[in-house]
């Protein structure tokens, strides 16, 4: 017997002006996406790559709000602050190279794959808390309102990560995902027990700003207006 399967889209924010300078940015810094990614993302919109859905939950950070909009002109969406981006206290506004050169609790951080917590920062305990009960509301939504489905969540890359470390095997290629911006992945989710079925990334048959030299010259003090993005 072919198991049910529901349709679950994760997609990350378009980028920031802090994103281009790898800068941290948790739930507390609350800045909008840059032009070129709202480029990028109504370009998709107006071919018709955003997928369908029933329903979206978004992160109440304007970044996220703001792809949302502009991937979902005009839908219903629900505001839900465990999609918030993990807090990183002290970390906010600085770059991973900031930080491995000078602070050891970070190095401790990135050795732990996170699982230390940011001095004035988001414990991992409470985020892993954050986690189950998004992955809770998935199996509950599925099992007791599956018209809610295809259903979307617009939110943060470090959430996106951790999530598909949870659902995912190592070694499996979206374990540990590092979603592009204004990128995803389409799930499949089985139930009984809740599981992915399927997978895959969204959103690769463009130009993403992250492969223009708008974003990758940036670490040289060159801010390049990004090329239009047009068809590979």
């Amino acid at each position: 017997m072919t198991p049910e399967r529901y349709t679950v889209y994760l997609i990350r924010h378009g980028l920031t002006y802090q994103n281009l300078r790898r800068e941290y940015q948790g739930a507390v810094l609350d800045y909008d996406i840059l032009p070129e990614s709202r480029i990028l993302i109504q370009q998709r919109e107006g071919r018709g790559e955003a997928p369908e859905l029933e329903s979206l939950w978004v992160s109440p950070l304007i970044r996220a709000k703001r792809t949302a909009e502009l991937y979902f002109p005009g839908m219903d969406r629900e505001i839900w602050p465990d999609l918030v981006e993990r807090e990183f206290g002290d970390w906010d506004g600085h770059t991973h190279l900031e930080l491995m050169d000078r602070d050891p609790d970070y190095r401790d951080f990135v050795a732990a794959y996170g699982r230390t917590t940011p001095p004035g920062g988001e414990s991992f305990e409470d985020f892993s808390l954050r986690l189950d009960r998004i992955l809770h509301r998935l199996e509950k939504t599925a099992l007791e309102n599956p018209e809610n489905f295809p259903l979307g969540l617009v939110f943060h890359g470090g959430v996106i990560l951790h999530l598909s470390e949870r659902l995912f095997e190592k070694g499996h290629p979206h374990h540990r995902f590092y979603t592009p911006g204004a990128g995803g992945l389409r799930l499949e989710i089985g139930l009984d027990p809740f599981r992915v079925l399927d997978s895959e990334e969204l959103f690769t048959s463009d130009i993403r700003v992250e492969e223009t030299p708008f974003y990758i010259d940036f670490d040289q003090g060159k801010s390049v207006p990004m090329a239009q993005v047009t068809k590979r």
